[in-house]
């Protein structure tokens, strides 16, 4: 598709530091509680670590959770809140940049190890102690190299988040091992100021499938846990708008036990279609007639891209509305939500959820009707009227995103290049009559060489066509608490084009300029 210069977000500072010419004065290093240290702790830690055993210590309150992977919990970290607080305040002075994309929304410093500031650099220095190196050795029982780690500081501010990943970055050798995360939140902070860090259980296949563990955040609190394969988490959206979610994260690095694993995610086959139904009974007749598919053409040739509102005749779009509202009325029918009854993922890839094919009879007539449209033949000679492509085979899906949900750029689903056909039917919170763009959620964007190319939002009776040819990628950005009870349905088809009419094409523009050089 065509690529269109837009601004870029990830790169916007939120504070600026001032840094003095002077020299900053010399702060000792942080005492870490000697508890964590005290073979009395340490020593049943590391066995429970390494056996993946719970483990309470009555003492310090520290925890060990043994499911889905082992995570820790040291409550009162440093020994000095009066450092803790100097530290926080220094931490809030840092330049933060904002990162936004398909994954996360959240504000991150520069390296601190670059920082001149005096309690950031003592505690950067404690870091790099050998003094922690061995207590985060003696604790894990994981060969840690001294000489490698990453430290920032984050801020999660209201709508804020990191959705599902596993942090496990390596080579053939060496690579993170361990990723740790102390809190420097506000002591009043609770569950209902979202923000945990959520940890998910992984199916027999490895991928994530749920949430089983959550640690709120504490202030003074160092969390950590090792790095692998399965090592899925997630900073749950920040829902308070008093307070910030603050902290200090980073990964110790080092050898690796095992090899590198390779996963691939399954992919559906690709089904084409030939039952026909009446494009008049069904869609506005102003993209019907002649002149109105040839300039749809005109404006898709020129930007890969078209979007038609008003798509379905007004009278259709209602109906298809209220037969999806009056679902549940009849004795036996299923629920509106009860129809998209399958959640899709898994988690570090997509969730959303999706009309089964056992929910098929399911479908009200209107939106059933709809559905075979999209198979057709008589649609694809219609969308090759409007494109000039012709396809081999497509796939559809009526799917819903809630709060919540979301889809991510991942190698374990690289979509085939084609023609995104999405017809969108959203049900918004009372009140609304758009989705509004100020939520920052429920958006689709098309993206290449981390450039945004295109953003499309969900709208009532609207039809969406994009080319997406090699190197663009899509995703729909995480639905946050703004959306409330809003949902972005859709009709979603993905058509895979005769790669010799792109062939055409190039040869056709190709020979327009040779002919130009001749005259």
């Amino acid at each position: 598709m065509a690529k269109h210069e837009l601004a870029q977000h990830n790169s916007v500072p939120l504070k600026r530091s001032k840094l003095s010419l002077q020299e900053p004065p010399t702060i000792e290093p942080p005492v870490f509680n000697p508890r964590y240290s005290n073979p009395a702790f340490s020593n049943p830690f590391n066995t429970a670590f390494r056996d993946r055993l719970v483990f309470k210590d009555d003492q310090s309150d520290a925890c060990l959770f043994n499911t889905p992977y082992p995570a820790a919990s040291l409550p009162n970290f440093l020994e000095s809140t009066d450092y803790l607080q100097k530290l926080r305040e220094e931490l809030l002075t840092e330049a933060y940049f904002h990162k936004s994309n398909d994954l996360y929304e959240f504000y991150q410093s520069e390296d601190l190890r670059l920082s001149k500031k005096p309690h950031i650099a003592a505690f950067k220095n404690a870091i790099y102690s050998q003094k922690f190196f061995s207590l985060m050795s003696s604790l894990t029982g994981i060969d840690l190299d001294p000489s490698i780690i990453d430290l920032n500081g984050n801020q999660y501010h209201e709508g804020c988040y990191l959705l599902c990943h596993d942090d496990d970055i390596k080579n053939e050798k060496e690579g993170r091992r361990i990723a740790f995360i102390l809190y420097l939140v506000d002591d009043d902070w609770s569950a209902a100021d979202g923000g945990a860090l959520d940890l998910f259980r992984c199916d027999e296949t490895g991928y994530p499938i749920e949430v089983t563990q959550s640690l709120v955040p504490a202030r003074n609190t160092l969390a950590f846990f090792e790095l692998s394969s399965v090592s899925y988490h997630q900073v749950a959206e920040v829902l308070t708008r008093d307070k910030s979610r603050i902290s200090i994260s980073g990964w110790f690095h080092g050898p690796l036990q095992t090899k590198l694993i390779s996963k691939t995610m399954p992919f559906t086959p690709l089904e084409s279609s030939a039952q026909d139904i009446s494009l008049e009974s069904l869609l506005n007749p102003d993209y019907l007639s002649e002149s109105a598919m040839a300039n749809i053409g005109n404006v898709f040739l020129e930007q890969s891209s078209i979007e038609l509102q008003q798509f379905l005749r007004p009278e259709i779009y209602e109906q298809l509305v209220q037969e999806l509202e009056a679902m549940g009325s009849v004795e036996g029918a299923a629920t509106e939500k009860a129809l998209w009854d399958v959640v899709m993922g898994p988690q570090h890839v997509r969730r959303y959820s999706q009309v089964s094919q056992r929910n098929q009879d399911q479908i009200p007539t209107t939106l059933s009707r709809l559905q075979r449209l999209f198979k057709s033949k008589v649609f694809e000679a219609y969308l090759f009227k409007v494109t000039n492509l012709t396809f081999l085979s497509a796939n559809t899906e009526l799917r819903m995103f809630k709060k919540g949900d979301y889809t991510l750029l991942h190698d374990h689903a690289l979509e085939r290049n084609g023609l995104d056909v999405v017809f969108s039917f959203p049900h918004l919170g009372e009140g609304k009559e758009e989705w509004e763009e100020s939520w920052n959620a429920g958006s689709t964007h098309y993206v290449a060489d981390k450039a945004n190319l295109l953003t499309l939002y969900p709208r009532h009776n609207t039809l969406t066509m994009v080319l997406r040819d090699e190197g663009t990628l899509r995703f729909v950005r995480y639905l946050n608490a703004r959306v409330g009870e809003s949902r972005r349905r859709e009709l979603s088809a993905m058509y895979t084009v005769n790669e010799d009419d792109e062939d055409e094409e190039e040869d056709e523009e190709g020979e327009e300029e040779a002919n130009g050089d001749e005259n």
